[in-house]
């Protein structure tokens, strides 16, 4: 069922379930609360498939450490700097090499531009890349995509998590698929570990898991209860490569899919790039303050076609006060981000796609609104946001730089998505026509 269907379906059952308050006059409260009272997981949905840890799925200490640590790493080989853009335009530059060589006929995007997204992630965990064609980087597609699909908040094991053993053991709505993927993707990442661990230099961290793999040869001894284990980091890798993919993938495919539908929007896009950054040279993040009209048609996707519509489940720690609401200690909620970014109270039809209500009235200037929540909110939110961000304004204008997007002939895209991890569309093709 699609995500609009089940939403219109549901919405008293959502409305009980998921907080829904006053976005504005609750966001301070919210965020108070969300230091003490909203931090942590009621189920362990890794842990669910076959007792993986992960710091996706821990709390309170643990969680802090594995989180900061990541960030630290990952500051330190270039997260969200030079570096890391440096990648990510080689990246995208196969990326353009491979679409063009369908010289503008239909074309399946999504299968060039997943594993591109995902290479962003992997060189940062792994600290390489694997092409496209690669019988590995295909099945590695496949088995995120296959575990995207289940681990979501609307998940038979989410809700009832004492259950899972049996989905597993009777193979139970395609559990047999889940577990199959779960066993390729640890098997990927052990085989990986086993090769960071041989070659091991502590004076030239590569990676990601070079770093976890020091902190842990440092640790193992003298703390006999260290976050850092083998188990941990076979936890992390997956929800590093989850979240550091997907999300990216699923907004892209909405961005192409939107440009193709409203041409107008794609020739205002055009005319930016065209202005502040030229045919010849690549697209600089540095661009993006001269670029407004670029950065609303950014911001308004990730308004009109939430990826993450529903946040992970959370539970309160004690009690919280929120807009008038009192919310016992242990009760399970969840942030209901796309009925925030739907609520016609917030925004003036948002049923429509209008990128200037992200622009100020010359539009010389991108103006937010604390009702925008695409990476969610405080403690807890994205802490990949800030590579995200980078991500999707190079793709989307090293893309649109080469190519103008039109539908095949003939076809056209309902706009309707399917719910797993995130939102994204159903199947569809692309005419990436070179711009001359």
């Amino acid at each position: 069922m699609t995500w609009n269907k089940w939403s219109d379906k549901n919405e008293t059952w959502m409305r009980l379930s998921i907080l829904d308050f006053d976005m504005p006059r609750s966001r301070r409260a919210w965020m108070e609360n969300l230091r003490c009272s909203f931090h942590t997981l009621p189920f362990e949905m890794l842990k669910s498939a076959r007792g993986r840890s992960g710091f996706s799925v821990s709390n309170g200490v643990v969680w802090r450490e594995q989180k900061n640590f990541a960030l630290h790493v990952m500051r330190d080989l270039g997260f969200g700097k030079t570096r890391m853009e440096v990648h990510i335009k080689e990246e995208i530059a196969h990326l353009v090499s491979e679409l063009e060589e369908f010289e503008g006929r239909p074309a399946n995007v999504r299968r060039y531009l997943a594993p591109s997204t995902s290479n962003n992630i992997s060189a940062l965990i792994f600290g390489r890349r694997l092409d496209y064609h690669d019988p590995m980087r295909v099945e590695l597609d496949e088995v995120i995509t296959e575990l995207i699909r289940f681990f979501r908040p609307t998940s038979l094991h989410a809700w009832f998590p004492g259950i899972k053993t049996i989905l597993f053991k009777l193979k139970l709505f395609d559990y047999d698929k889940l577990e199959y993927a779960i066993k390729h993707l640890l098997k990927f990442i052990a085989k990986e570990i086993d090769e960071h661990e041989s070659t091991l230099d502590a004076n030239c961290i590569r990676d990601y898991m070079d770093g976890f793999l020091l902190q842990l040869r440092q640790r193992e001894y003298r703390d006999a209860n260290t976050s850092f284990t083998k188990a941990m980091l076979k936890g992390n890798c997956p929800s590093l490569i989850g979240a550091g993919s997907t999300t990216v993938r699923a907004t892209m495919e909405w961005l192409m899919l939107t440009m193709a539908e409203f041409q107008d929007f794609q020739s205002r896009v055009h005319a930016e790039i065209d202005e502040v950054v030229g045919r010849e040279r690549t697209p600089d993040w540095a661009d993006h303050v001269k670029m407004p009209f670029t950065e609303a048609v950014l911001m308004e996707v990730q308004r009109w076609k939430t990826v993450v519509p529903i946040n992970l489940l959370r539970y309160t720690t004690e009690p919280a006060r929120v807009s008038g609401y009192d919310i016992p200690a242990g009760m399970t909620t969840i942030a209901n981000i796309h009925a925030i970014h739907n609520d016609p109270a917030y925004w003036d039809r948002p049923d429509l796609f209008k990128p200037e209500r992200f622009l100020s009235e010359d539009g010389k200037e991108v103006v937010k609104n604390d009702c925008w929540i695409p990476f969610s909110l405080g403690k807890r939110a994205c802490p990949g946001e800030t590579l995200a961000n980078v991500e999707l304004f190079l793709y989307f204008t090293c893309l649109l730089q080469k190519f103008h997007i039109v539908f095949p002939e003939g076809k056209r895209h309902n706009f309707q998505g399917r719910v797993g991890a995130t939102f994204e569309p159903l199947p569809y093709k692309l005419c990436m026509i070179p711009r001359k």
